[in-house]
């Protein structure tokens, strides 16, 4: 089964309508593929840095010498349950939002691998990306660490004593 076939499964999945003519289009099936390969799911299209983030270039070849097959959604390739279960997780997190995807796809990029601390993947998004506002990066790498990373037990007691001072304020404010 060639590759293509498997990231065509993934699209139609996601209800990705793709259209080689939109940019948007390009990058974000770029950045899904991207996301989906720093997830764990090995779909033979490894991505490097550009200005734009992660991308490959074997995909770019594929999208453009495939056009039809990726428009039309030809495949007889078939996601497993676990597959399903992480295309499910990707649309839910980011949906297909050009932004928050090359912010994330980024981030993890740099996290995974380049093998960086939080702290300096966050750096080099925003040296990568001044174009983009402080909202903007922090959706995006939000939405990178909860499609890429499981919290742990603490992880999740620290969030909820940081969230917590807001929840508190956000109750206290309705009952004024």
């Amino acid at each position: 089964m060639e590759k293509r076939k498997k990231v065509i499964a993934f699209f139609k999945e996601l209800s990705f309508g793709f259209d080689i003519s939109r940019f948007d289009d390009r990058l974000i099936a770029q950045k899904l593929v991207c996301l989906l390969e720093l997830n764990g799911i090995d779909l033979g299209y490894s991505c490097s840095l550009y200005v734009r983030g992660p991308y490959s270039p074997d995909l770019t070849k594929d999208l453009f010498a495939f056009t039809p097959e990726f428009e039309n959604q030809e495949t007889g390739s078939r996601l497993n349950a676990a597959e399903r279960e992480v295309a499910g997780e990707l649309g839910r997190i980011f949906g297909l939002r050009p932004v928050p995807l090359e912010v994330g796809a980024t981030y993890g990029y740099y996290a995974i691998r380049q093998n960086c601390d939080p702290l300096e993947a966050l750096r080099q998004v925003k040296r990568l990306k001044p174009f983009y506002s402080e909202a903007q990066i922090a959706l995006g790498i939000s939405k990178a660490k909860e499609f890429l990373y499981t919290p742990s037990q603490k992880d999740l007691e620290e969030l909820k004593k940081e969230t917590g001072i807001w929840q508190r304020a956000s109750l206290k404010s309705l009952e004024h």
